[in-house]
Formats: C-alpha cells, sequence, structure tokens
C-alpha cells in the first residue's frame, strides 16, 4: 500500500474516530439533560413534549452516526 493511501486511510480513520466521540458526548449531554428535566418538571404536557423531542434527536444521531441511515439515499456507487 502506497504511503499517501495510507496516511489517507488514517486521516478517515483520525475523523471517524472524532465523530464517534461528538456523537457520544451529544448523547450523554441529552441523557443528562433528560433526567434534570424530568426530576425537575411539574408540568406533565410539557414534560413528555421535551423528553419526546429530546429522544428524537438522539434516535436521529444513533441512526445517521452509527447505522448510516443517510447511505439509504445515496447511489450505489457511494458504497
Amino acid at each position: 500500500m502506497s504511503k499517501q493511501r495510507t496516511q489517507h486511510n488514517a486521516t478517515a480513520e483520525s475523523a471517524d474516530q472524532k465523530r464517534g466521540l461528538n456523537v457520544f458526548l451529544i448523547l450523554a449531554v441529552l441523557t443528562v439533560a433528560e433526567y434534570f428535566i424530568a426530576v425537575s418538571m411539574d408540568n406533565i404536557a410539557l414534560l413528555i413534549v421535551m423528553l419526546t423531542a429530546m429522544a428524537l434527536g438522539k434516535c436521529w444521531a444513533i441512526a445517521v452516526y452509527f447505522m448510516h441511515i443517510s447511505r439509504l439515499w445515496r447511489g450505489e456507487e457511494a458504497h
């Protein structure tokens, strides 16, 4: 394997690791926020709306970054 290709693979792997860490941090922050919202809110209707919105945000992050759902709308050559 050429040096240039090896360097490209290392750069791509580094970017993937950074993206994975960012998603992990986003999910962790949302989970902590969900906890504090759940224990502090008295308005049940607003609580349900907020927790649902946060859960959908977490689902989106998981689907896009870990399940690569965006690939479904790309052409075959992009796989």
